[in-house]
């Protein structure tokens, strides 16, 4: 009899313990509102990570331009593709040959009353090869 009592106070303490129990969570659907700020959260965090890395890379405002180098009156110049924009070449122009077609870092300079457009060239980044129509010299 001892055993009887004791497996219903089990079986009493089990049927307990089961409605005691936390209820199973039940998944929501995002509302509408709650999608367009994740969406709107995201692309905010990719903007700002872009804007950050174009940023690091531009190196203190070094602009770069890409052009064919000729040679010119007062040197060494460039003009530019797109635009056909020249830029008179100042500063470390070692490495560039007229008639290639280059991109050089460095900084832009205009003369406001001539108009005239110089580059001083920090680096020369990359070499192209020759130009494929050489242009008028300016």
């Amino acid at each position: 009899m001892h055993s009887s009592r004791h497996r219903k106070l089990i079986a009493l303490l089990l049927c307990v313990s089961l409605l005691l129990l936390p209820k199973p969570a039940k998944a929501s659907i995002p509302t509408h509102s709650q999608v367009v700020l994740i969406f709107v959260g995201v692309a905010a965090i990719g903007a700002a990570i872009g804007i950050g890395i174009y940023y690091a890379v531009r190196r203190n405002g070094a602009a770069s331009i890409t052009g064919c180098a000729v040679s010119s009156d007062a040197g060494l110049s460039l003009q530019r593709e797109g635009d056909q924009q020249t830029y008179t070449l100042l500063g470390d122009t070692a490495g560039i040959k007229s008639g290639d077609r280059i991109r050089v870092s460095g900084k832009k300079r205009k003369e406001y009353p001539s108009g005239k457009r110089d580059f001083l060239v920090e680096r020369l980044a990359k070499v192209y090869g020759p130009c494929k129509v050489l242009p008028a010299t300016p």
